[in-house]
């Protein structure tokens, strides 16, 4: 898809600059992809990641805050159309492929959530290599055994699936020292992983603390984190 954002401050256009990157940067620092010399612009303000067709952008803990249609924003799926305001300046996206504004759904939401834990090189190092080629694998799916959300199961179809006592985890687990979010399940074509991000507490599968390299996950694998105990299994359907 073709994106560029529109740079203006009041009613003049300053630049355009294309989306090509996984990552863009905005802030007052000069080494930001797109640098806006402003006092009211954090040095480090936000940052655009591409991820798989969407386009989101995220509020990097700037003291201004970040608009989006005059809305404050943490994280967001951008649409066409849409204006951002940093500071003074407002950023215009621009979707070449998608002429027509359009809404964000609870579902995209939700799903941007879980992939937006992690920097795009972790992520890429995560998924590894993903070809279309490789034959399709049973849906991965959990089913909380004990936790905050005892009961209730999972499928795992998204690419990545958050695990910590973050508002933005799929899968709570509290603890003192749990990390927001502190595990992440991703899924390959070869299988289903779990790897450490952050937190003291690291999880465990089948009682071995696991750690920043990819741990695969086995049918019937049992995962625990803080007060969570959950088993990992594959429906008898591929994905």
């Amino acid at each position: 898809m073709s994106n560029k954002l529109v740079l203006r401050f009041k009613d003049t256009i300053i630049s355009e600059y294309p989306l090509e990157a996984e990552e863009t940067t905005i802030g007052r620092k000069s080494e930001n992809t797109i640098h806006i010399d402003n006092l009211a612009v954090s040095g480090r303000h936000a940052r655009i990641l591409k991820i798989g067709n969407k386009v989101i952008l995220e509020d990097l803990g700037s003291t201004n805050g970040t608009l989006v249609n005059n809305k404050p924003i943490t994280k967001h799926i951008l649409k066409n159309g849409e204006s951002i305001l940093i500071g003074k300046h407002t950023l215009t996206f621009v979707s070449l492929d998608d002429p027509l504004p359009t809404t964000t759904s609870e579902a995209e939401e939700s799903d941007m959530d879980k992939t937006m834990i992690i920097s795009p090189q972790s992520r890429s190092a995560l998924l590894g290599n993903t070809k279309t080629s490789a034959p399709a694998m049973p849906l991965g799916a959990v089913q909380i055994i004990s936790g905050t959300q005892a009961g209730k199961s999972f499928d795992l179809s998204a690419s990545l699936t958050s695990i910590g006592k973050g508002d933005n985890c799929r899968i709570k687990a509290k603890g003192f020292t749990v990390g927001k979010q502190s595990a992440v399940i991703t899924r390959r074509p070869t299988g289903y992983h779990i790897t450490h991000l952050e937190g003291i507490s690291k999880a465990k599968v089948n009682g071995t603390p696991i750690s920043e390299q990819p741990t695969p996950l086995k049918d019937s694998a049992i995962i625990e984190l803080g007060d969570m105990k959950m088993e990992f299994f594959l429906r008898d359907e591929p994905s």
